[in-house]
Protein backbone atom coordinates (compact mmCIF):
# COMPACT_ATOMS: atom_id res chain seq x y z
CA UNK A 1 0.00 0.00 0.00
CA UNK A 2 2.74 2.43 1.28
CA UNK A 3 4.54 1.75 -2.23
CA UNK A 4 1.62 2.73 -4.24
CA UNK A 5 1.24 5.82 -2.37
CA UNK A 6 4.81 6.52 -2.88
CA UNK A 7 3.98 5.47 -6.98
CA UNK A 8 1.45 8.37 -7.27
CA UNK A 9 3.46 10.92 -5.33
CA UNK A 10 6.28 10.39 -7.43
CA UNK A 11 4.27 10.43 -10.71
CA UNK A 12 2.62 14.00 -9.76
CA UNK A 13 5.62 15.54 -8.90
CA UNK A 14 6.94 14.15 -12.30
CA UNK A 15 3.91 15.37 -14.20
CA UNK A 16 4.75 19.01 -12.42
CA UNK A 17 8.10 18.92 -14.06
CA UNK A 18 6.70 18.06 -17.97
CA UNK A 19 3.85 20.42 -17.63
CA UNK A 20 6.51 23.34 -15.93
CA UNK A 21 8.62 22.08 -19.22
CA UNK A 22 5.36 22.45 -21.87
CA UNK A 23 4.71 25.58 -20.88
CA UNK A 24 8.69 26.96 -21.28
CA UNK A 25 9.46 24.73 -24.66
CA UNK A 26 6.04 25.37 -26.89
CA UNK A 27 6.73 23.00 -30.37
CA UNK A 28 9.23 20.60 -28.31
CA UNK A 29 8.93 17.11 -27.83
CA UNK A 30 9.06 16.02 -24.24
CA UNK A 31 11.09 13.10 -23.60
CA UNK A 32 11.29 11.33 -20.10
CA UNK A 33 13.82 8.43 -19.48
CA UNK A 34 13.89 7.13 -15.55
CA UNK A 35 17.17 5.10 -14.01
CA UNK A 36 14.86 4.31 -10.76
CA UNK A 37 18.31 4.32 -8.70
CA UNK A 38 19.70 7.69 -9.97
CA UNK A 39 17.65 10.29 -11.81
CA UNK A 40 14.89 11.62 -13.91
CA UNK A 41 15.97 12.81 -17.43
CA UNK A 42 14.04 14.92 -19.08
CA UNK A 43 14.91 16.04 -22.86
CA UNK A 44 13.01 18.78 -24.85
CA UNK A 45 14.20 18.46 -28.44
CA UNK A 46 11.97 20.37 -31.40
CA UNK A 47 14.55 18.96 -34.37
CA UNK A 48 17.06 22.15 -34.09
CA UNK A 49 17.76 22.03 -30.54
CA UNK A 50 17.86 19.88 -27.76
CA UNK A 51 18.06 20.48 -23.92
CA UNK A 52 18.36 18.09 -20.89
CA UNK A 53 17.08 18.21 -17.51
CA UNK A 54 18.48 16.02 -14.67
CA UNK A 55 16.93 15.71 -11.83
CA UNK A 56 17.61 13.07 -9.15
CA UNK A 57 15.45 10.06 -8.20
CA UNK A 58 14.97 10.60 -4.64
CA UNK A 59 13.58 14.29 -4.96
CA UNK A 60 10.21 13.38 -6.75
CA UNK A 61 9.80 10.90 -3.63
CA UNK A 62 10.72 13.55 -0.77
CA UNK A 63 7.46 14.20 0.70
CA UNK A 64 8.33 17.86 1.60
CA UNK A 65 8.72 18.35 -1.80
CA UNK A 66 5.16 18.98 -2.50
CA UNK A 67 4.18 19.89 -6.31
CA UNK A 68 3.68 23.44 -5.51
CA UNK A 69 7.30 23.37 -4.21
CA UNK A 70 8.70 21.86 -7.10
CA UNK A 71 6.75 23.73 -9.50
CA UNK A 72 7.90 27.01 -7.30
CA UNK A 73 11.43 25.83 -7.26
CA UNK A 74 11.20 25.58 -11.40
CA UNK A 75 10.11 28.44 -12.05
CA UNK A 76 12.12 30.31 -9.14
CA UNK A 77 15.73 28.55 -10.07
CA UNK A 78 14.72 29.58 -14.01
CA UNK A 79 15.48 26.02 -14.60
CA UNK A 80 13.98 26.58 -18.75
CA UNK A 81 17.04 29.19 -18.97
CA UNK A 82 19.73 27.37 -16.89
CA UNK A 83 18.91 24.23 -19.52
CA UNK A 84 19.32 26.47 -22.72
CA UNK A 85 22.19 27.71 -21.30
CA UNK A 86 23.44 23.74 -20.71
CA UNK A 87 22.43 22.58 -23.56
CA UNK A 88 23.47 19.31 -24.68
CA UNK A 89 25.72 18.92 -21.48
CA UNK A 90 22.62 18.92 -19.12
CA UNK A 91 21.42 20.68 -16.39
CA UNK A 92 21.27 18.89 -12.85
CA UNK A 93 18.75 20.40 -10.85
CA UNK A 94 18.22 20.46 -6.97
CA UNK A 95 15.76 22.39 -5.03
CA UNK A 96 17.15 24.67 -2.86
CA UNK A 97 16.85 23.56 0.84
CA UNK A 98 15.62 26.64 2.24
CA UNK A 99 12.45 25.69 -0.51
CA UNK A 100 12.12 22.44 1.61
CA UNK A 101 11.93 23.07 5.10
CA UNK A 102 8.90 24.50 7.30
CA UNK A 103 9.69 27.94 8.74
CA UNK A 104 8.36 29.04 12.11
CA UNK A 105 7.93 32.29 13.58
CA UNK A 106 11.08 33.74 15.80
Amino acid sequence: MAAMKDAAWIKANIEVVDNYLKGEFENYSIAHQTDNTLTHTFTVDNGKKRFTLVIGWPIFAERRLTQARIGGGLKKGNVAEQMRLHKEAGYHWTPLLEDTTQRGDM
